[in-house]
């Protein structure tokens, strides 16, 4: 009998990366807002789709499985031409075994066609559904141009309001999110950023058919770093000014982040920080098929090995992925965990600790029992 996975084939949330590439320059993403020339410490790139496959292949023989797959890292998946295929094949292989995929885009060169093409992608016999994340920040050009270094927010709203029409049309079954992260720059358009929307979404959706959401975020700053408690004190302040309704009836519901984004922050520099549920939750596939550990990693020095090399369950039950998390539950956070602050959107739930323990156990990497034979992953 093999051990218990670390990996809860219940849960978790695989994010994966088309490109890193990206086409905005949004002020609170300091990779493309300063230009840096590589981000994750690799040239920069595309997702093989023939990798993809394999990796998919690897996961459906493993039989695990995901709360849902998020198509987006550290740049933006419509540059990526073969955008659709990736869907397409994840619409295809993962069927009853993700509750839904995910795209988080700028909707900058989503036009028409491509548009069209998603949702081909993904009417296929018993595909999962499609969350389409739009990023847009901004009410008007003005703020849109401020806090996304770039002037398209007339193309995107023509973006989605062809999405709309085109899904009623087709019965496509896509839910938007529409995202407006609170920062210096557009703190003041909350409301009309609501107002816009949601008379658009209550005039073209059909909340019977869709689930549409306006998504109002708290900016993340640098691992709960210095500056992430002004940042949730404009957003608590904009918030209240702008006295959201729970939703719009007939519309969109309207969604806010209550939590923090971090365990620790520089508001908080006292809060007990325990083991971070992103060892479990999110692993993350790179562009060139290296899985890492954490979508927190921009660096990705928690890459545990290319899936060109071993299959998805080999690396993130290995030992290098079990010892990262037994040094999380002894209280050890060390490299690119030393700086962060650990994330606080999962929970860390105890059969998963056991789960890493008992893993840990059958690699010999804590006293009890090891090196099991019948282990599966080992």
């Amino acid at each position: 009998m093999s051990s218990p996975l670390s990996q809860p084939r219940w849960g978790g949330v695989l994010q994966v990366e088309p490109t890193d590439h990206c086409n905005l320059a949004c002020r609170m993403c300091a990779p493309h807002h300063e230009g840096w020339a590589t981000v994750h410490g690799v040239p920069k790139g595309f997702l093989d789709p023939e990798l993809w496959a394999v990796a998919l292949d690897g996961m459906v023989a493993d039989d695990l499985r995901f709360d849902h797959v998020i198509f987006q890292w550290l740049g933006d998946p419509s540059l990526h031409p073969r955008l659709h295929e990736l869907v397409g094949l994840a619409a295809r292989r993962l069927a009853g075994r993700v509750g839904y995929l995910r795209i988080d885009t700028n909707g900058v060169l989503l036009d028409e066609g491509r548009m069209d093409a998603l949702l081909d992608a993904i009417l296929v016999p018993d595909a999962p559904p499609l969350l389409l994340v739009l990023t847009l920040d901004a009410h008007s050009p003005e703020a849109y141009l401020r806090v996304k270094g770039r002037d398209h927010l007339l193309r995107v709203r023509r973006h989605v309001r062809h999405l709309v029409r085109r899904r009623r049309a087709r019965g496509a079954r896509v839910n938007l999110q529409l995202q407006f992260v609170v920062q210096e720059g557009n703190c003041d358009e909350v409301r009309p950023f609501f107002d816009y929307w949601s008379d658009l979404l209550r005039c073209q959706g059909d909340p019977a058919r869709w689930h549409d959401e306006l998504m109002f975020k708290r900016l993340s700053v640098g691992g709960g770093g210095p500056g992430q408690a002004e940042a949730d004190a404009r957003y608590e302040r904009a918030l209240r000014a702008a006295d959201l309704p729970v939703s719009a009836p007939g519309g969109p519901v309207v969604g806010t982040w209550e939590r923090r984004p971090w365990q620790v922050d520089d508001g908080h520099p006292e809060a007990a920080r325990g083991a971070c549920p992103g060892l479990w939750l999110t692993p993350v596939i790179r562009h060139d098929g290296e899985l890492i550990m954490c979508c927190a990693d921009l660096g990705s020095e928690t890459a545990l090995g290319s899936l060109r090399e071993a299959s998805f369950s080999a690396l993130w039950e290995g030992a290098a992925a079990t010892a990262r998390r037994l040094a999380h539950l002894d209280g050890r956070f060390e490299g690119a965990c030393a700086g962060c602050g650990g994330i606080n959107w999962y929970e860390l739930r105890p059969g998963m600790v056991e789960a890493a323990r008992d893993r840990g156990r059958a690699l010999g990497l804590l006293p009890g029992l090891s090196g099991r034979d019948d282990d599966e992953h080992a």
